[in-house]
């Protein structure tokens, strides 16, 4: 089973901490070259493994830790999601279930 969070903010780095502190092995990426938050992402653990999003999103488990609008950006990185686990763990306050799934997914992924 491989990990990947996609987003290194506080939401990202605290998932990032909990996954380092049990010794699970994770991907983390954003739409920056993960050069620019690697010493971030060493500081947490060894297990913390920066990588480009095109390579992140193919883990078998993604938890998305991005602002809603950029859930778009995320989905055009793979041609399909079909038979990936996704986590959103943002507060999409304010936004519609309707607009969730709306947002580049497809199919759209059902919302809790």
């Amino acid at each position: 089973m491989s990990y990947a969070i996609i987003g290194f903010g506080n939401i990202g780095q605290a998932l990032a901490k909990a996954f380092a502190r049990n010794g699970i092995e994770v991907s983390v990426a954003t739409t920056r070259d993960p050069q620019s938050f690697a010493s971030a992402a060493a500081a947490i653990g060894p297990q913390i493994i920066p990588k480009k999003l095109a390579e992140a999103v193919k883990a078998d488990i993604v938890f998305l830790a991005v602002h809603s609008e950029s859930h778009a950006d995320v989905a055009k990185v793979l041609p399909t999601w079909k038979g990936k686990t996704i986590i959103d763990v943002t507060n999409a306050y304010g936004v519609s279930p309707e607009e969730l799934g709306g947002q580049g997914f497809h199919p759209p992924p059902p919302v809790a």
